[in-house]
């Protein structure tokens, strides 16, 4: 294992390797994102998320110690998947040096996030977790932090002239407000959702042509 994953694990007591175990492994992450949905996170027991598993309690203790190391695994696969997808349009965005990458970057990256978001209903409990844990609280944003700065590198390769300050609080203002506006669109019926993502598009294209002026194309 490397450092980095050795890291990204120390919430687990033990790293599951065997197939076996790692179905148990998977099974629980499954239905504890099924009951969070279901039932909210603090009225989940970890007795009940083995019980539904059907995997022994001492099973699920093996690899998660407390309830909170099932968020923390849950939110680390999240952001690892928006990262490696973040990566991947940055790579795009650069490669083909158009001006007007940087407002398809916003496309892509508020749909990857709503995308993510509406791939479990029990998100909305997950991100209300993370945000009365310390420990959770600072790993997400430290993860915000890290995303906006992938963002700066790539527009400095593409926009060498300018202002290195500027593009960093245009990328915090870009990733933060994707985060944080989609985490409330999530909650509202479909057609106010869409309402929200559109017009948060838009508010961060805005953004982005103000923030570069001449160097951006409107």
């Amino acid at each position: 294992m490397s450092s980095a994953q050795e890291v990204l694990s120390t919430h687990l007591k033990r790293v599951p390797r065997q197939e076996r175990s790692q179905l148990r492994f998977e099974a629980v992450i499954d239905v504890s994102l099924r009951l969070f949905a279901e039932h909210g996170y603090e009225a989940v027991s970890m007795r009940e998320i083995a019980r539904e598993a059907s995997t022994p309690i001492a099973s699920v203790y093996q690899y998660f110690p407390t309830k909170q190391a099932i968020v923390k695994e849950i939110w680390l696969r999240y952001s690892q998947a928006v990262r490696s997808q973040l990566e991947q349009d940055l790579v795009f965005f650069v490669e083909r040096k158009q001006e007007d990458g940087g407002e398809q970057l916003i496309e892509h990256m508020v749909d990857l996030i709503m995308t993510l978001q509406l791939s479990s209903p029990a998100y909305l409990e997950i991100w209300g977790c993370i945000a009365a844990t310390p420990e959770l609280r600072t790993l997400n944003d430290q993860d915000t932090l890290a995303l906006s700065t992938m963002v700066v590198e790539a527009l400095l390769v593409l926009r060498p002239a300018a202002d290195r300050d500027r593009l960093e609080g245009l990328a915090l203002m870009l990733t933060e407000s994707a985060s944080s506006i989609t985490k409330l669109a999530i909650s509202q019926p479909d057609e106010q959702r869409k309402k929200i993502v559109r017009q948060l598009k838009e508010s961060m294209k805005l953004l982005y042509r103000a923030t570069l002026g001449t160097y951006a194309v409107v």
